[in-house]
């Protein structure tokens, strides 16, 4: 049995990205809003360790990311493809990234350091650290905030205003390892050879930050290699829950937890930043059988997983800055008439709310801009074609 769907936009995978874009949400607001435990807060603090898994989540964007990346060398290899695809990431990448830091510093002096006295009322100290990236004598100005969002994301992985976009360097230079690679993988016939030159690969980048995740980008190509050549396998129902239910076990590995159920998995591990190389897997798995099941392929081409996927990139670049102004600003409005369980249900129910408000116009900014360099690329392919 053959995958569900042909060889095109895989309405599937973006559902997928919109997923894992909401885990990554509501994982930083239980770590965000929610007061430490132990105490009231426990099973949402369990909930948060098991399932809202923001590296699992980061990976299987960077594993979508190397499919979706790769698959248009299936059938153009030339120079000029990879040149406008090197040509165009950028761009694709720094635009949204500007704006989204221009919102955070908009929203810093909006709202002054009310996250602070907001991680006060709740003990919570990563709130109190504005997400691991700190104000204090730091340039928090306009001119900051273009430069980190245009350059500095990618250069140096800096995010002080943004602290999802430590992800951007990776995302820029894995796409980069993509267009150059996959024309070369696609161009090859023996399955061995591929596998035998990404895996030199992977373990050229080894296991030290950044360079490591370089791997991830790698597995997405192997999929859109067996997708684009008929080569996945489809999935009863049956089959289907069983697979998917290894994705998620995998999914919720962690190696800063000492789950029993995953000490296999930490005794195999070698030393460095390595979990992601069994999200990796996770993120394989669950993809197969996303494409590979009816049923599910079916699920998530509907019109919800549309928006979400539509949505899913300017989630994942507001809800920080909204959470550590509006979410903070909550807090401290609502913890005298509400007390602190109140006040953070209240700022949780805000920045959900607001993160998808602010997202829909940024989301058409992304379709429109993404359509502007698509047509910029085609015409300069067409120009350049001609002159040859």
């Amino acid at each position: 049995m053959k995958q569900a769907q042909k060889p095109g936009k895989l309405m599937p995978l973006e559902g997928l990205r919109g997923v894992a874009a909401v885990i990554v949400m509501l994982g930083h607001m239980v770590r965000g809003l929610v007061p430490p435990g132990p105490g009231d807060w426990d099973r949402v603090h369990q909930f948060h360790r098991w399932l809202l898994n923001g590296g699992a989540s980061v990976t299987l964007f960077f594993v979508l990311s190397g499919l979706i990346l790769s698959l248009p060398f299936a059938k153009d290899r030339s120079r000029l493809r990879v040149l406008m695809a090197l040509l165009k990431r950028w761009p694709r990448l720094a635009a949204l990234t500007t704006i989204a830091c221009l919102f955070s510093w908009g929203m810093i002096v909006l709202s002054q350091d009310n996250y602070e006295q907001a991680a006060a009322v709740t003990n919570n100290k990563w709130m109190a650290s504005h997400f691991n990236a700190p104000l204090k004598s730091q340039d928090i100005s306009w001119m900051a905030a273009l430069r980190e969002g245009l350059f500095n994301v990618f250069v140096s992985g800096s995010s002080t205003f943004d602290s999802p976009l430590w992800t951007m360097r990776i995302e820029l230079f894995g796409s980069f390892v993509v267009f150059l690679m996959a024309p070369v993988l696609f161009g090859l016939r023996s399955w061995p050879l591929r596998l035998a030159i990404i895996s030199t690969v992977m373990a050229a980048a080894g296991t030290a930050f950044p360079l490591t995740y370089v791997s991830d980008f790698l597995v997405g190509s192997i999929l859109a290699m067996l997708f684009s050549e008929h080569k996945m396998l489809g999935f009863s129902n049956w089959a289907a829950a069983g697979i998917g239910l290894a994705g998620v076990y995998l999914f919720c590995f962690s190696a800063a937890e000492n789950h029993m159920i995953h000490a296999p998995i930490k005794a195999m591990l070698p030393a460095g930043e390595t979990a992601h190389f069994v999200w990796d897997v996770s993120a394989a798995l669950i993809i197969m059988v996303l494409l590979g099941n009816p049923f599910l392929c079916r699920v998530f081409s509907k019109t919800w997983a549309k928006w979400l996927g539509l949505l899913s990139f300017p989630i994942y670049l507001l809800h920080v800055p909204i959470m550590l102004s509006a979410g903070a600003v909550s807090i401290m409005n609502a913890v005298g008439p509400f007390g602190t369980t109140g006040a953070v249900w209240l700022a949780a129910a805000v920045t959900l709310a607001l993160t998808l408000l602010c997202a829909l116009p940024l989301a058409w900014v992304d379709k429109a801009w993404t359509s502007l360099l698509g047509r910029a690329a085609a015409l300069l392919m067409k120009r350049r074609t001609a002159s040859a």
